[in-house]
């Protein structure tokens, strides 16, 4: 016995004279005739002691309820018939005996302990607040020697060898449960198994036992028994490389070790095909390569897998211009030209070779002195008549024209500034008609070149290539005119409309988060709604720098999306972990200050070794009066709460609808349709999650088109 429970023992002892024991005695008889030995499973095991049992101490009511009254008026403890009196206080209990040095013996005794407080209610020690520990009233004599310890868990002393009735030899096991020693029946030896016993009864465990083939994750290995249980020995996972392999064995091959054609090593280069190579989403661009024509070399590109668009110069029709037209390497050959016998001596405004800049003179001669055949010469200076210095005659260079005022693109000299077709721009436009200078749609920039307009592309001049225009694409939620129809975003007027994000931020989703903000960055540079659209984050969980406990925060609060992507950017991947993904708590506390309709009480709602930031009772999302709510949930998990009562996806819908103008939108993963329920109950629609950040640019700008197509209903 506990010396604490010894003590009280002779404290009590002490005070009772041996008349009161033997009259204790006697009550216990009768208690025990009247069979009150009610069995309270409510009470606590008695940690001070090695309680077998706890019996109701009510002994039999002999007197009349007046008499007894009377007779229970000023009763001691010490006078047993207290426990007549008062019955709802006396347990009777066996608890061991002290044990004795050197005598293995288990010995136990019957004692009486009184259960109640101080105004005689009863009450359990260690469970009710103010109730007092038992206090003994009465103790009997160690009795009845144990054979093993009494304990309520059956203790197992192994087996040994027995004689069957045949006469072979067996085996039995050897138990003790409450006190009492058990021999099981003697049974025949058996076949030896992996199961941790001498089977077969030859005084050796799990031997000779042949291993069997089995299965892992990674394949065919051999079962084999270890320590009482068979373990599949077979090929490891290793670490995923770009092998077309699944080296880890998780049912992928080559996960995040491909390149963007999911192939291992370097992206294939963009050819003329038709095809998409290098697997960036566009088809045979930037495609360039040399052509030529018996007229000199130009530049095509690739359209549709073919090569056109080539630029060389082109034989043309010989005409009488002093030039090779056709490229055979003759000038103005078989042709009359411009001279007839009235023109001969006229003069014909030329600016061409051989002339080296600005304008000069043709002329018609005849050939002959019948004039027979009449020729034209080639092109001559219109000379300024240079007079300097002074004294020295005239001189003209024939091959200096009379600069002009303008250069122009037609490969020459024009303002004899010795440069050709410089700073010549010209504009340009290839959309549908109609659309130039209506929303975003503006005209782009032609360049000369050696008598040509277009521009160059990877350092190739492409005849008629328009460069900086804006051509109309398809309507986005975004407050300007993008197909250039003369309507803005539908012709709908945009509504105020706030979106909250809940992001799951746990190591499994590093990738699809890092595909979130790359498209949220994406449709940054194209966004022009600040005044219309806000957004706010919450994440869950993250491990705090100071906590050690996983945390839901409240990162960013309603704010323009520049302030948005700034707090998103800032989180430390760092502190992503794999735990509690408390995305149905964030979603009741973001509905929770919504609306007063919600008739949501957060107050009353307790963690589970978990916390908020803010703390839970001011976790509020500053929702813009009047505002459309948005809110979109990323995550990999199913739904889960970590509130107390625990939070359920229709406590979510009902807050949800109660919440006017309010939708929920979901990116999970395709095993996690409750999030698909969820959100088309909510008014919303499911994505897939994805670490694709072009397709999460896709979704998110098909929600925002539906904020201002339906004009946020």
């Amino acid at each position: 016995m506990c010396p604490r429970w010894e003590n009280e023992r002779m404290k009590v002892h002490d005070k009772l004279p041996l008349i009161i024991s033997t009259i204790i005695m006697l009550i216990l008889i009768l208690i025990a005739i009247s069979g009150c030995n009610n069995k309270t499973s409510d009470d606590p095991p008695n940690s001070e002691a090695f309680t077998v049992t706890y019996e109701d101490v009510q002994p039999e009511d002999q007197t009349s309820e007046t008499e007894d009254t009377e007779s229970c008026e000023d009763v001691e403890k010490s006078d047993l018939k207290w426990c007549t009196c008062n019955p709802q206080c006396c347990k009777s209990e066996l608890w061991f005996c002290q044990p004795v040095f050197g005598d293995p013996a288990y010995f136990k005794k019957e004692v009486v302990v009184n259960t109640c407080d101080d105004n005689l209610q009863s009450c359990q020690y260690g469970h009710d607040p103010g109730c007092p520990p038992p206090e003994l009233l009465y103790e009997g004599e160690c009795v009845e020697a144990y054979e093993c310890p009494p304990g309520a868990q059956t203790l197992d002393y192994g087996w040994q060898w027995c004689t069957m009735p045949d006469g072979t030899t067996g085996k039995q096991n050897i138990t003790c449960d409450k006190g009492q020693l058990y021999t099981s029946p003697c049974q025949p030896c058996e076949e030896e198994v992996c199961d941790g016993f001498d089977n077969d009864c030859d005084g050796l465990v799990d031997e000779d036992i042949k291993p069997s083939e089995c299965t892992n994750e990674c394949g065919t290995g051999s079962l084999v028994c270890v320590e009482g249980q068979e373990v599949c020995y077979g090929p490891q996972p290793q670490e995923e490389i770009c092998d077309y392999l699944d080296n880890d064995c998780d049912g992928q091959i080559d996960e995040n070790q491909t390149n963007a054609c999911g192939m291992c090593g370097q992206i294939p280069a963009e050819t003329c095909n038709n095809y998409d190579d290098d697997c960036d989403g566009d088809i045979d661009e930037d495609l360039v390569q040399v052509c030529s024509t018996q007229c000199g070399s130009g530049a095509e590109v690739c359209v549709a897998g073919s090569w056109i668009g080539c630029n060389a110069k082109q034989p043309e029709v010989e005409i009488c211009d002093g030039l090779d037209n056709d490229c055979d390497g003759m000038v103005d050959e078989d042709l009359q030209c411009l001279c007839t016998i009235q023109d001969v001596g006229k003069l014909i405004p030329c600016a061409e070779s051989p002339l080296i800049c600005g304008q000069g003179y043709k002329t018609c001669l005849c050939e002959d002195e019948t004039c027979t055949s009449i020729v034209t010469t080639e092109c001559f200076a219109g000379c300024y008549w240079m007079t300097d210095p002074p004294g020295v005659d005239p001189l003209c260079d024939e091959l200096v024209g009379m600069a002009l005022s303008n250069e122009e693109c037609n490969a020459f000299d024009d303002n004899c500034n010795s440069l050709v077709d410089e700073d010549l721009y010209s504009e340009c436009y290839t959309g549908p008609e109609g659309t130039l200078g209506v929303g975003i749609c503006n005209a782009g920039e032609l360049v000369c070149d050696t008598g040509a307009w277009g521009n160059y592309d990877s350092g190739v001049f492409i005849t008629g290539l328009c460069l900086d225009e804006t051509l109309p694409k398809e309507e986005e939620c975004n407050g300007v005119d993008d197909d250039c129809d003369g309507e803005v975003d539908w012709g709908e007027e945009v509504p105020e409309t706030d979106v909250l994000f809940i992001v799951d931020w746990s190591g499994s989703m590093k990738a699809e988060i890092s595909a979130v903000l790359i498209a949220l960055n994406q449709f940054a540079s194209s966004y022009n709604l600040e005044d219309k659209i806000h957004w706010g984050l919450i994440v869950g969980p993250k491990r705090d720098n100071i906590l050690s406990d996983d945390t839901l925060h409240l990162v960013a609060d309603i704010s323009p999306l520049q302030d948005f992507l700034a707090n998103f950017s800032g989180l430390d991947s760092q502190t992503m972990l794999g735990a509690n993904e408390m995305l149905l708590d964030a979603l009741y506390f973001a509905y929770s200050n919504i609306s007063s309709s919600a008739n949501i009480d957060v107050s009353m709602l307790a963690w589970d070794d978990s916390i908020s930031i803010p703390p839970k009772d001011q976790f509020k999302v500053s929702w813009r009066p009047g505002a459309d709510r948005i809110v979109i949930v990323f995550t990999d998990e199913v739904e889960q709460s970590f509130l107390y009562p625990e939070i359920l996806s229709d406590d979510v819908v009902a807050a949800c609808k109660a919440t006017p103008s309010s939708k929920l939108y979901a990116f999970s993963t395709n095993e996690n349709w409750e999030w698909d329920e969820m959100a088309t109950a909510c008014g919303g629609k499911y994505f897939d999650l994805t670490d694709n950040s072009t397709e999460m640019y896709s979704a998110m700008i098909e929600i925002l088109d539906e904020i201002c197509a339906n004009n946020g209903t």
